[in-house]
C-alpha cells in the first residue's frame, strides 16, 4: 500500500507539473497590452491604448514611429497570418507545410509573383519621394522589432518554423495574393469554353453572353481539357491556408437621405472565413495622419478607413483582368511558339522549391508573350497544348503603397481619387463619403480593350495576334457615380456601365448576380430618409427576392402524384416560403439543393455525353463559378431551354419533369442528413459557421484554435450574405461572409459601430481571439473608438513603446 502511495504521488506530481508548465508555457505566450516595452528603433515614446476589444489605438510623435508601432503591435496579434500570408505569392508554403502544398507552390512559383514583388521593390527605392518607403520600411522594422523579442507564436513552436526577417518584397506579396484571390477567370473560362462546344444555345441558356461574331477555339485536342485548368485552381483554392476575397456590400447616404442630414456610411466586404480573421484595426494619431483603420496582414496603408474629413471603403468590382491564351508550338522545335508571323523562343527559368521533411521540387517554367505557360505547374495539363495566362497586374508597374498612403490622408475629394486611380489591378470598387456631403464610388483598375469578336469568357487563340488587347481604357471612362440624383452610391458586385458619354457600355466580368444591388435599391428607395438603426437592418436583411421567384416557379410545376407523407409536407413547406432565411425558416433549408439538383439533373447527361470522363469535373467546375450565380433566376424561371430534355434517354423530358425527379431527391437528401421530418429542417440546424484555423484540421487542436460553429441567419446571395459552397457535400456551411461590418456615421463620428466575424488577436492565448464571435453570429455592434477624448475615455490599458 505504502509502495502505491508514493507511485500515485509521483505519477499526480508530474501531472501537476505537466500541467504548470502547459500554464506557464501559454502565459508566456499572452500579448502583453500595459506596462512599458523597448522597440529597437524608436526616437521617442509611443502610447498604444488598447480599448476593451483589444485594438490598439496609436499615438506617436514622428509618422515614421507610428508606423513602427503598428508594425509591432500587428505582429504581437498576428505574427502566424503575416508568415503564412507572405509564403503564398512566392510559393513558400511547402517549406512549412511539407509536400501537401507542392502543387500550390508549383503554381504561385509559374504565376513569378516574387519575381514581380522584387521588382517592386527596386522600384520603390528608386522614386525621388521617400515618404513612402520610409512609412513601409518603418512598418517592417515594427514586425522584426516584435519577433526579435517577443515569444513565438504556438503555431511556429508546433510547426519547427525557423524566424526570418520579414522584408519589402513581403509586403508585396501580400498585395499579390490579395490580387489573385480576385480573379474568377480560372475557374470559369475552361469551364465556358469546354461548354461552348456543345452549341451557342447552351451558353445563351445559361445566361453567358455570345454574340454572331465570338470567335470560339477550336482548335485544342478536346475542348473539356481546359476542364482541367478550372478544377486544379479550384484544388488550389481549397488546399490555400488563406482566405480569398469573394464579393461585397456597400451604400453611401447623402444629406438628403440620411436622417441627420449628414453622410452615414456602411460597407461590409465579403471574404472567406478562417481564423485569425482578415482585417486588423487599428487607428493612428500623427503630425500627417489621423485615421481610423483596417489593414491587411503585412499593409501598414489600412484599406477601409475613416478619418473627421472622409470615409473609405471597398468592394470586388469582379471586372475580368485575366485571360488565357492556347499556344501553338513548333513542332520542329518544343521551344517556340508561334507569335502573329514567326516562331519566337519561349523564356524559360528555373524554380527550386524547399519541401519540409522531403527533397527539393525543381520547377521548369516557359513564358510565351502572353504570360506564364501553366501546364508544367498542373498536372492535369502535362502534355497538352500550352495555356498561357495573361494578367493585368503583372503588366504594369506597381503603385499600390503610393496609391494607399495618398488614401489615407487626402487633402479632398479629388486628391483622394487621383490617389485611388494609380490603382491597376486588382479591380475595386472604392466607396467614397465626407463632411461636405459628398458621396461617390469609382471602379478602379485598368480595364482591357478587347476587339469585338473576342468573347474573354472563352480561352482566346494566342498564335493569330487577332484575340490580344487593344489598349486600355482611360481611367475617366472607368464606371463612376459621384453626388447622383437619388443622393445615395452604392455597390454590391453588380455589373456597371462603363463612364462614356452618349454610351451604354457594360463592361464583362465575372460579377455577382444582380440580387443584392436590386434589394440595396429596392429598400433605399422604400423611403425618404434612413437613420443608423435602418442601415443596421439593411446589413442583415435576409430577403432573397430571386429565390422565391425561382421557388415558386418550381412549386408551380412539380408534379406531386404519388408523393409520400414526407415529399407533401416539404412541398407545402417549399411552396410557402417568403424567401427570407431567418432561423426558423423550412424553404430555405429546401431551396438550395434543389438548386443543385435541378441543374445536375437538367445538364448532366448532355455534359457526360460530349465528355465521358469529365463531366463530374465540369459539373462540379460549373457550380463553382460565379456564372452559376448570375444564370440561377433566368434558368429556372425564364423559357424552357435545350438543357432540360434528358438526352440519354428516348423520351423528350419537360423541366417539370426534371423539378419532380430533384425535389424528391432532395427530400431523400435533407431526411439522410437531418432526420426524416420536414419540420425539423429549420435554417438554424443546417445553416451554420465554424471559423476555421489553418491548423484546426487536427483534431487535437480544433477546440483550441478554432472558433465555433454559430448557428447564424442569412445567406448566399441575401445582404446578410453568409454564404456556402453549391455541392452535395458542404450545401449550407458556411465558408465566407462579411469580413466586418461598418457604420461610420458623419452627424457623430466617434460612435461610429463595428464587428469582426472572431477577434482582433490571432493569438489562441489572448482574451480577444474570439470576444467578438457571438456578437458578430447574433448581429451585434461594437464602437469604433475615434478621436482623443473617446480613445482615451475608452481606454482599458495602456501600453507604452520606447525606444
Amino acid at each position: 500500500m505504502k509502495r502505491l502511495k508514493i507511485v500515485l504521488f509521483v505519477v499526480g506530481a508530474l501531472v501537476a507539473l505537466v500541467a504548470l508548465s502547459g500554464f506557464l508555457f501559454f502565459q508566456h505566450l499572452k500579448p502583453i497590452y500595459a506596462g512599458e516595452v523597448q522597440v529597437p528603433g524608436m526616437t521617442a515614446a509611443v502610447s498604444v491604448n488598447y480599448d476593451a476589444y483589444g485594438i490598439p489605438h496609436i499615438e506617436a510623435q514622428t509618422d515614421e514611429d507610428a508606423f513602427r508601432a503598428l508594425g509591432y503591435v500587428h505582429a504581437h496579434d498576428r505574427l502566424w497570418q503575416m508568415e503564412l500570408i507572405r509564403r503564398v505569392a512566392p510559393g513558400r508554403l511547402s517549406e512549412m507545410f511539407g509536400k501537401d502544398l507542392v502543387e500550390t507552390d508549383r503554381f504561385f512559383r509559374t504565376l513569378g509573383l516574387g519575381r514581380y514583388s522584387e521588382q517592386a521593390v527596386k522600384d520603390l527605392k528608386a522614386r525621388p519621394d521617400k515618404k513612402v518607403l520610409h512609412l513601409l520600411q518603418a512598418y517592417i522594422d515594427g514586425i522584426n522589432a516584435f519577433q526579435h523579442t517577443g515569444p513565438d507564436p504556438v503555431e511556429f513552436t508546433l510547426l519547427g518554423i525557423q524566424k526570418e526577417d520579414f522584408t519589402l518584397v513581403d509586403f508585396y506579396n501580400s498585395v499579390g495574393y490579395m490580387a489573385f484571390s480576385f480573379a474568377n477567370a480560372h475557374k470559369t473560362e475552361p469551364v465556358i469554353t469546354a461548354m461552348a462546344a456543345l452549341g451557342p444555345e447552351y451558353l445563351k441558356a445559361l445566361s453567358i453572353p455570345i454574340s454572331d461574331t465570338t470567335t470560339i477555339l477550336r482548335s485544342y485536342q478536346q475542348a473539356g481539357d481546359y476542364v482541367a485548368l478550372s478544377t486544379s485552381v479550384a484544388d488550389i483554392f481549397e488546399g490555400l491556408p488563406l482566405a480569398p476575397f469573394i464579393g461585397s456590400n456597400s451604400w453611401v447616404l447623402g444629406p438628403k437621405k440620411s436622417a441627420t442630414g449628414k453622410v452615414l456610411f456602411c460597407n461590409d466586404p465579403h471574404i472567406g472565413f478562417a481564423q485569425p480573421s482578415v482585417w486588423y484595426e487599428a487607428s493612428i494619431t500623427s503630425p500627417s495622419f489621423n485615421y481610423y483603420g483596417y489593414h491587411l496582414a503585412l499593409d501598414p496603408f489600412a484599406l477601409l478607413v475613416h478619418n473627421d474629413r472622409y470615409a473609405t471603403g471597398l468592394t470586388m468590382f469582379e471586372n475580368d483582368d485575366v485571360d488565357f491564351y492556347q499556344e501553338k508550338v513548333n513542332p520542329d522545335n518544343p521551344n517556340e511558339y508561334y507569335q502573329v508571323d514567326h516562331w519566337e523562343k519561349f523564356d524559360t527559368r528555373e524554380e527550386i522549391i524547399q519541401v519540409k521533411g522531403g527533397e527539393p521540387d525543381t520547377l521548369q517554367v516557359r513564358e510565351s508573350d502572353h504570360g506564364p505557360i501553366l501546364n508544367e505547374s498542373l498536372p492535369a495539363l502535362t502534355g497538352k497544348a500550352p495555356v498561357a495566362m495573361s494578367w493585368t497586374y503583372l503588366q504594369f508597374p506597381a503603385m499600390i503603397a503610393e496609391a494607399n498612403c495618398g488614401m489615407l490622408n487626402a487633402r479632398d475629394m479629388d486628391d483622394f481619387v487621383a490617389h485611388a486611380s494609380l490603382i491597376h489591378a486588382p479591380g475595386l470598387n472604392v466607396m467614397y463619403g465626407d463632411t461636405d456631403g459628398n458621396v461617390a464610388w469609382w471602379a478602379v483598375g485598368k480595364l482591357v480593350k478587347r476587339s469585338p469578336h473576342v468573347n474573354p469568357n472563352m480561352i482566346l487563340d494566342g498564335a493569330s495576334g487577332n484575340d490580344d488587347p487593344i489598349g486600355y481604357y482611360p481611367f475617366s471612362e472607368n464606371p463612376q457615380s459621384v453626388n447622383p440624383p437619388q443622393g445615395y452610391v452604392y455597390s454590391a458586385n453588380n455589373q456597371t456601365e462603363l463612364n462614356i458619354p452618349g454610351q451604354h457600355v457594360l463592361y464583362p466580368g465575372y460579377y455577382l448576380s444582380e440580387n443584392r444591388a436590386k434589394r440595396i435599391v429596392q429598400v433605399l428607395d422604400s423611403k425618404p430618409t434612413f437613420d443608423r438603426a435602418d442601415v443596421k437592418a439593411l446589413f442583415l436583411d435576409n430577403t432573397n427576392l430571386a429565390a422565391m421567384q425561382v421557388a415558386a416557379q418550381m412549386t408551380r410545376e412539380i408534379q406531386t402524384d404519388g408523393f409520400s407523407t414526407t415529399e407533401q409536407k416539404a412541398f407545402d413547406h417549399f411552396k410557402n416560403w417568403n424567401g427570407k432565411h431567418e432561423k426558423g425558416s423550412l424553404g430555405a433549408a429546401l431551396y438550395y439543393p434543389m438548386v443543385i439538383f435541378a441543374y445536375e439533373k437538367a445538364m448532366k447527361d448532355e455534359l457526360t455525353k460530349q465528355y465521358p470522363a469529365q463531366a463530374d469535373a465540369l459539373m462540379e467546375a460549373f457550380m463553382e463559378a460565379h456564372a452559376m450565380k448570375v444564370s440561377i433566376q433566368g434558368f429556372f424561371t425564364g423559357t424552357p431551354n435545350v438543357w432540360w430534355d434528358d438526352v440519354s434517354t428516348p423520351v423528350s423530358e419537360t423541366r417539370s419533369d426534371i423539378y419532380t425527379a430533384a425535389f424528391r431527391e432532395v427530400v431523400a437528401f435533407l431526411s439522410e442528413r437531418n432526420g426524416p421530418d420536414p419540420d425539423q429542417w429549420q435554417w438554424e440546424r443546417v445553416h451554420t459557421v465554424e471559423h476555421q484555423h489553418a491548423m484546426g484540421k487536427v483534431e487535437a487542436l480544433q477546440s483550441f484554435l478554432n472558433v465555433g460553429p454559430f448557428e447564424v441567419e442569412g445567406s448566399d446571395q441575401t445582404l446578410n450574405n453568409l454564404g456556402f459552397s453549391y455541392n452535395k457535400t458542404t450545401v449550407h456551411q458556411v465558408n465566407y461572409g462579411p469580413s466586418t461590418r461598418r457604420i461610420v456615421d458623419f452627424s457623430d463620428i466617434a460612435s461610429s459601430e463595428s464587428i469582426l466575424p472572431t477577434g482582433e488577436s490571432g493569438n489562441p492565448s489572448s482574451a480577444h481571439y474570439r470576444d467578438q464571435a457571438e456578437m458578430y453570429a447574433r448581429g451585434e455592434w461594437r464602437p469604433m473608438l475615434f478621436g482623443k477624448d473617446a480613445i482615451r475615455k475608452g481606454s482599458k490599458s495602456l501600453l507604452k513603446l520606447i525606444p
